[in-house]
């Protein structure tokens, strides 16, 4: 699987973890937070702000303390197997005696949780490390329940260079991109018939190859020329054949002659010639299932125009991501990129991960995470605000309010850095062929070569006495 691609898709999915404080002047240092959720009031007060450390006291409502013990103690009831005693029916009195200190714990973990989710919701921090400081006592069934914990803040630089990025437009010709589409239409409708002519560009070759040793079994195949789909240098073996033409050949490797490859025989047993469909509206309905040709290249410029616009979308914000990160330099928070890289894994599902899949998902992952802080941080910079009823509007059923938050205000910096960008757009190419008319590709070293008929004997002779 190509880890690359694969890890692409699913870079716009996961949500990057809790939002950002007010970075730029911590605001009421000491100061009492109440909030509610999901119809309960949270409460906590910021203690002691110093640098990028924040101390918290948290306190959680007896009723909803007692409502926890409550509920751990009828799930221990539940799976619990005593004699004597039916499941569920255990006296609070014996779960209590040999779990009081388990049900505390799972209390106090369950409150922690609801409680610094809550905070980092409602300050929207960003944390520099997932693992704050406290040392949380156990609660007590029936009283409130305090605790404080210190978290270290993560500060994404001030971005700079954020304004007037030279973004440049590739021109679209809308009438050469509709011919070279309805023209990719009638070539996946193509046919061939047999010519009775040397071969040329474009056509098909049918031969039967005898494998190196091998004088009676011949396997069968075809080759179009043009496609080079055997391997570079293939193609001119058979360029200007006709029917019964044999050859010798090898694929050899440039950068030494020693060890050379076998020697393989060919046949051309028959040359055919690609025949495309007319242009017509047999041909506009059998490619799109359109009435007739007219309508055909108006669908067609359809999507092309909404092809080009999506690209054009995609390569502006790209660009704009590309320059920012270069212009501002920072590392992210290690345990945001290693949470987004496992994610990241886990969902190509692979079986086996091996080292390239893992260092191609962290490094998307800590671009994605850098993408997402910087952003952020344009929009904090900018003051960019997002209503409550705007996320109560945009807000889908997997996301929290405060990375419905993070996602609206994210887009709205990426608009205002567009709006300020210089964008132009390039000046479009002169048509017409230059240079050579081969197709770009891979430079490659091994190329197949036709082999001489003094060479060919030498190797089956050797061949023959190999079998001997």
């Amino acid at each position: 699987m190509n880890i690359v691609a694969g890890v692409a898709e699913l870079a716009d999915a996961p949500d990057l973890g809790s939002g950002k404080l007010d970075l730029w002047g911590f605001k009421s240092p000491l100061s009492h937070h109440p909030t509610r959720k999901q119809g309960r009031i949270y409460m906590f007060d910021i203690i002691k702000s110093e640098d990028n450390r924040r101390t918290v006291l948290f306190t959680e409502s007896a009723e909803r303390i007692s409502g926890l013990f409550r509920k751990v103690r009828r799930q221990i009831s539940k799976d619990l197997e005593m004699p004597g005693f039916r499941p569920g029916k255990v006296p609070r009195s014996i779960i209590d005696k040999q779990y009081g200190n388990m049900i505390k714990a799972e209390v106090a973990d369950t409150v922690r949780q609801e409680l610094t989710s809550s905070l980092l919701e409602t300050e929207d921090w960003i944390l520099d490390d997932n693992d704050p400081e406290g040392r949380i006592e156990l609660p007590v069934d029936g009283a409130a329940y305090s605790f404080e914990m210190t978290f270290s803040i993560f500060e994404t630089p001030e971005p700079e260079a954020t304004d007037g990025i030279k973004i440049e437009l590739p021109p679209l010709d809308l009438e050469d991109a509709v011919e070279k589409t309805i023209e990719s239409f009638r070539e996946k409708m193509i046919s061939f018939e047999t010519v009775d002519r040397p071969s040329d560009k474009g056509d098909l070759v049918l031969l039967e190859a005898y494998p190196a040793g091998n004088t009676e079994e011949t396997q069968q195949f075809s080759v179009r020329i043009g496609e080079a789909q055997i391997g570079d240098g293939f193609d001119e073996l058979v360029t200007g054949s006709v029917p019964g033409f044999n050859f010798s050949a090898r694929m050899l490797n440039d950068a030494s002659d020693e060890d050379k490859p076998p020697v393989h025989r060919f046949q051309v047993d028959e040359v055919k010639r690609p025949v495309l469909p007319d242009l017509d509206d047999d041909f506009a309905e059998k490619a799109a299932g359109v009435k007739n040709l007219e309508e055909l290249r108006k669908k067609v410029e359809e999507s092309v125009r909404a092809r080009y616009d999506q690209e054009i979308v995609y390569l502006k914000e790209r660009v704009v991501i590309d320059s920012i990160l270069e212009s501002n330099p920072f590392d992210p928070p290690e345990y945001m990129v290693a949470n987004l890289s496992k994610d990241y894994v886990s969902r190509l599902g692979e079986e086996t991960t091996g080292q390239e899949t893992l260092t191609a998902a962290k490094e998307l992952a800590m671009n994605k995470v850098r993408e997402y802080l910087i952003l952020r941080a344009v929009a904090e910079k900018e003051e960019i605000e997002i209503t409550d009823e705007l996320i109560a509007d945009s807000k889908s059923s997997e996301e929290t309010e405060s990375s419905a938050r993070d996602r609206l205000r994210n887009r709205k910096a990426m608009e205002l850095i567009l709006d300020r960008a210089d964008i132009t757009e390039k000046k479009p190419k002169k048509s017409g062929k230059t240079g050579s008319d081969k197709e770009d590709r891979p430079d490659s070293q091994w190329r197949w070569v036709q082999v001489k008929d003094e060479e060919k004997k030498i190797c089956e002779e050797k061949a023959g006495k190999e079998e001997s």
